[in-house]
């Protein structure tokens, strides 16, 4: 049984305008027909818990650590370079490198740590969900709600939380991947995101 779209009453079929108010009887289209042109798609239902949005498929630990590894390599060149630049300025450098002690050590892992939060919060935010290592591997950060893309205050919480998922070398983070049904690290289960694969 068909009714008005604008008044609620009855419609018989085959009538083009109500009898009711007068208005313009909405035909739906027939099942499997395109929409007409202009016509908006009906929105998506969001993912029940537990589940990712359609069409996107969470990555594990294998993946992320390699992506990791690729982050990690940046983090070091800018320490060498930072170390190397304050050693230099201190009396601190050695044939080996450089040796500090004191506030100059302190500096520089002040200033790495600034660039390590730095780094994944502005990328991840700004460069939609990726750092370098997930740009070559096809990662992303994204909305656990719709998959869309992470803004930076999601992306800085996200990665604040580095600091519990990175002890023993990332063991604490890969176990609650391997826990997790949506592959969440604490930062994930807490900003509400999820690391899935680019499509090419």
């Amino acid at each position: 049984m068909a009714y008005c779209n604008q008044c609620g009453g009855h419609l018989d079929e085959g009538d083009h305008y109500c009898s009711a108010c007068g208005a313009p009887v909405r035909q739906a289209p027939a099942p499997g027909a395109p929409p007409p042109p202009g016509a908006s798609l009906p929105p998506q239902p969001p993912p029940l818990p537990g589940q990712a949005p359609p069409g996107l498929e969470c990555q594990g630990v294998g993946i992320r650590f390699a992506a990791q590894i690729i982050d990690s390599a940046v983090m070091l060149a800018f320490y060498l370079i930072v170390g190397r630049l304050v050693a230099g300025r201190v009396g601190g450098l050695t044939p080996d490198g450089f040796d500090l002690q004191g506030g100059p050590a302190l500096a520089v892992i002040g200033l790495n740590l600034v660039f390590w939060m730095a780094y994944f919060t502005l990328l991840e935010g700004l460069w939609h969900g990726q750092t370098l290592g997930k740009k070559l591997l096809r990662l992303k950060v994204v909305r656990q709600a719709d998959g869309g893309p992470v803004d930076l205050s999601t992306a800085l919480l996200r990665n604040l939380l580095r600091l519990v998922d990175g002890q023993l070398g990332y063991l604490v983070g890969s176990i609650l991947v391997w826990r997790s049904p949506l592959k969440q690290r604490l930062g994930d289960r807490v900003a509400h995101t999820l690391v899935v694969r680019k499509p090419k």
